[in-house]
């Protein structure tokens, strides 16, 4: 499938008139940003991390309506341009609401003249049907528009070179600010990034400022699909954030003076940490660290979710909820997911994500499987997550696989198959591969189907533990005794006031019941120490001789007492 939904530029042939109408900023100043705001544009044919699956959605789960009213601008046209092209029983309502959204809040000609290269092409390959009524192209609106929207512009850029040539830094910002939404009014995202490509920290005059201005080159790259570039610009949007929170956390009387403005940074502080987590799960998620996005995802404050512009919650639980069953352990997702005060909130109005977490964290894997299976098509209408969806459903499935012999040492295949819904002999190859890639210790009896797990010398790991531990409590028990030799001498480690503390009672009672009033502390404790060691290594070792490491220890406490 091609990438034009993801952009909606002017890349058709009867577009380049269009383009060449666009001012080119590059010579006026050919001077980069620099430093880490240094960003050069990628080509379009390569800033996407991944293609999305060539897979036609024919039962839609989603609401259009709803979507209308969660997004604006050029979100809104990326979300039903992906729509239209992957499920055809939506593809003439998709479109008739993008030609209407296009015409009344944008000035996007690109993306209306598009829509009908699209409503073309679907036509000829009848993915359309002519019974579909979409109205024909308005080319009064066309030419009105165009002649607006290029007018509009050229009044914008002469404002902005007005404003550098005077020099004031706020005048400036206001102005690449103001020609910043226009180019995304008409759909250039590029031209928009070349902008704020050329340099923004130096116009910002205060943190707040600079938030905004990356929040909006956020969203641009992320309408352009420039995932690595994100990976600057998060950083440095969370740096602005710090300083911000530093800032308003200066003295009382600043406060005092601004609080209408500390309010209002408050605000921002909030809504910007929101964001900046919502995107830097949906980046990473896109490049492929899904646990990292999962641990973005789980901190997204929903209170402070005002995201139309990119994610909605829906978003939020749809991302958070397949990253997490994808890459959790099933404790974390207890504690991380369904335990989490702040995930629950966006999980409160999505009970089947809730019951597929749960059924998960029951090790109910067939009615798991089954929810996962059913709301897939939902999902594979998500612009963001159909791409790897298909990625997660595998890492989710071989996790339950995993999962389900935690508590087995030998399963069998035909009961297996049917709680994984599946055939035995795919159940086989899937076990196969879990056990070439090391994910799994078994064998397969293929002749009685069943796998049984290689279990480790549990003897040996014992008694390494009990090892390690009796060379953990030697070294403890030493420490004691040489403080009780110093403390016998008059020398006191610690405050003057802990002198009167309390002291341990003589007739310390071993874990095994034996007393020896007479003995220092430091000794009883280390010879209860050696007794149960003697006492849990004879019963994994029962070959060894009863006393022999009994005296050996006693003698080595009896030589340290002396010494």
């Amino acid at each position: 499938m091609d990438e034009e939904y993801f952009v909606v530029r002017g890349n058709l042939d009867d577009l380049q008139s269009l383009e060449a109408n666009v001012p080119n900023f590059d010579e006026e100043d050919p001077e980069p940003a620099r430093n880490d705001f240094d960003m050069q544009i990628d080509n379009p044919e390569e800033v996407h991390g991944k293609e999305a699956p060539e897979v036609l959605v024919y039962r839609p789960q989603v609401d259009l309506d709803m979507i209308v009213a969660s997004f604006t601008s050029e979100a809104l046209i990326i979300r039903l341009m992906f729509i239209a092209d992957v499920c055809p029983p939506l593809r003439a309502q998709a479109f008739k609401i993008l030609l209407e959204h296009i015409k009344n809040k944008t000035q996007n000609v690109n993306a209306y003249t598009h829509i009908y290269h699209k409503i073309d092409i679907f036509k000829r390959k009848n993915a359309l049907s002519d019974s579909e009524i979409i109205p024909p192209p308005d080319q009064h609106w066309l030419d009105t528009t165009t002649n607006k929207a290029q007018a509009r512009l050229d009044l914008l850029n002469t404002e902005f070179r007005h404003q550098k040539d005077d020099g004031v830094k706020e005048s400036i910002r206001r102005a690449m600010d103001d020609v910043f939404k226009h180019h995304l009014s008409m759909g250039n995202v590029q031209d928009a990034l070349k902008l704020y490509a050329r340099g923004i920290r130096e116009y910002c005059t205060a943190p707040n400022f600079l938030i905004q201005m990356l929040l909006n080159w956020i969203d641009a790259s992320v309408y352009a699909g420039q995932w690595a570039k994100l990976n600057v610009l998060i950083p440095q949007a969370e740096r602005a954030v710090a300083e911000t929170v530093e800032r308003e956390n200066g003295p009382t009387h600043t406060r005092t003076i601004r609080s209408r403005e500390a309010e209002g940074n408050k605000k921002l502080i909030q809504v910007s940490k929101t964001k900046l987590n919502a995107v830097s799960g949906l980046t990473a998620m896109q490049t492929g660290k899904f646990k990292e996005a999962a641990n973005k995802f789980m901190q997204v404050d929903l209170d402070s979710l005002e995201y139309p512009e990119l994610l909605s919650n829906h978003d939020i639980a749809a991302y958070g909820t397949v990253t997490s069953l994808a890459t959790y352990e099933r404790s974390e997702l207890k504690e991380k997911v369904l335990g989490s005060a702040s995930f629950r909130k966006f999980l409160e109005s999505e009970p089947k994500f809730v019951n597929l977490l749960q059924k998960f964290t029951s090790n109910q894997f067939g009615v798991a499987l089954d929810i996962l299976n059913d709301i897939k098509d939902g999902l594979l209408l998500n612009v963001y997550l159909a791409p790897m969806l298909d990625e997660l459903y595998a890492l989710i499935r071989k996790r339950a696989i995993i999962q389900y012999f935690e508590p087995y040492y030998s399963a069998d295949l035909k009961g297996m198959a049917v709680e994984f819904r599946t055939s035995v002999e795919e159940l086989e190859m899937e076990l196969v591969y879990l056990i070439k890639s090391k994910e799994l210790s078994g064998r397969i009896d293929n002749y009685n189907k069943i796998l049984h797990l290689k279990i480790g010398n549990k003897q040996n790991e014992i008694f390494d533990k009990i090892l390690k531990t009796n060379a953990d409590l030697e070294e403890t028990v030493h420490a004691i005794i040489l403080r009780s030799a110093l403390q016998q001498q008059g020398v006191f480690i610690g405050n003057e006031g802990n002198r009167g503390g309390y002291r341990r009672q003589q007739g310390f009672e071993d874990f095994d019941g034996h007393q020896n009033p007479s003995a220092s502390t430091g000794h009883r404790v280390l010879a209860s120490v050696q007794r149960f060691f003697n006492a849990a290594s004879n019963r994994i070792h029962p070959q060894a001789p009863e006393n022999a490491m009994d005296e050996e220890h006693d003698d080595d406490v009896d030589e340290n007492m002396e010494n």
